[in-house]
């Protein structure tokens, strides 16, 4: 029994999902220590603009401020968790 053309291009399919899905872990790799590289310069710039707009947020009463600045400190504290753990 040949195969039809719709089993080719389902088995082409199924075989580009496993390929990205194998290379998920390669790229999360290239890119983690990129970033890594320069977080150094990176996490006192984030923490210290994160800090002026939550104090700024505050000062001046307007929530949405206070809250990316809030945000902001969080994500960099969360990015120094997941890096180093």
């Amino acid at each position: 029994m040949p195969f039809s053309g719709r089993y080719i291009v389902l088995s082409l399919i199924a075989i580009a999902v496993i390929t990205v899905i194998l290379w998920i872990p390669v790229l999360s790799d290239h890119i983690n220590a990129g970033l890594s590289r320069t977080a150094r310069i990176w996490v006192p710039i984030m923490v210290l603009s994160g800090a002026a707009l939550l104090a700024l947020g505050l000062t001046i009463h307007f929530g949405p401020l206070a809250i990316t600045g809030g945000v902001l400190i969080g994500f960099v504290a969360l990015a120094l968790f997941i890096d180093n753990y």
